[in-house]
C-alpha cells in the first residue's frame, strides 16, 4: 500500500526543515518567529516601582512612625497619571487607623514622570495605647499606579512596624514623675495585722 501526501505538505515540510540540515542540534519548530500581542505589550510598557517602608522596625506608645513612600520610574518610557494609593492601615486588632500626617490628595497625584525620575511622599502616625494594647504589628500597605503607552501598570508594597517593644512605665506611669513607683513587695511589707 502506497501512502502519499499532498504536494502542498511537502513543500511545508521542506521549507521548514530547510535550514535545519545546516545547524547541528537546531531544534525546528513550524511556528512564526513573530510574538503574541500580550507578550509584544508587556514588553513595550513601562515599569514603576514602588519602595515603601517606615523609619523604624518596633515602635511603643507615643512614638511617631514615619512611613515613606518612594515610587521609581524604571523603565525607558515615560509615565502619565501617577498616582500613589494608600490601600489599608490597621493595627493588629484590625482597626482602620487613620494617618496623622499625610500627603494632600494633589501630591498624590503625579501628572508625568520621566525614565530614571523619581518622587518621594511621607506618611508619619502617632503610635497609641490602643495600638499597644492589640500587640503584633501596625501594616500600611501602598499602591502605586500609572499609565505607559496606553497600558494601565500598577505596583504593591507594605510597610510593617512591629509593636512589641515596651516603656519602662507602661502601662500605669508613676504617680509623681520625680518619684519611682514603688514595687508591690514593698507595697506588700508595709502593712500589718
Amino acid at each position: 500500500m502506497d501512502i502519499r501526501r499532498p504536494r502542498p505538505f511537502l513543500k511545508l515540510m521542506r521549507a521548514i526543515h530547510k535550514n535545519a540540515s545546516q545547524q547541528q542540534g537546531a531544534i525546528v519548530r513550524g511556528l512564526p518567529p513573530r510574538r503574541s500581542d500580550l507578550l509584544a505589550r508587556k514588553k513595550n510598557a513601562g515599569h514603576i516601582a514602588l519602595v515603601y517602608g517606615a523609619d523604624r522596625p518596633i515602635a511603643i506608645p507615643g512614638d511617631t512612625v514615619i512611613f515613606t513612600a518612594w515610587i521609581t520610574n524604571d523603565s525607558a518610557s515615560h509615565l502619565r497619571d501617577v498616582t500613589l494609593v494608600p490601600r489599608s492601615f490597621t493595627n493588629e486588632g484590625m482597626e482602620m487607623l487613620t494617618y496623622t500626617t499625610e500627603p494632600v490628595d494633589r501630591d498624590l497625584r503625579i501628572r508625568h514622570l520621566a525614565p530614571g525620575q523619581s518622587v518621594m511622599r511621607s506618611f508619619s502616625y502617632l503610635v497609641t495605647d490602643s495600638d499597644h494594647i492589640h500587640g503584633g504589628s501596625l501594616v500600611s500597605a501602598m499602591q502605586v499606579r500609572a499609565t505607559c503607552r496606553g497600558h494601565a501598570i500598577s505596583d504593591e508594597h507594605d510597610a510593617i512596624v512591629s509593636l512589641s517593644g515596651t516603656r519602662k512605665d507602661w502601662p500605669f506611669p508613676p504617680a509623681d514623675p520625680g518619684q519611682p513607683r514603688r514595687r508591690r513587695k514593698d507595697a506588700a511589707q508595709s502593712v500589718s495585722f
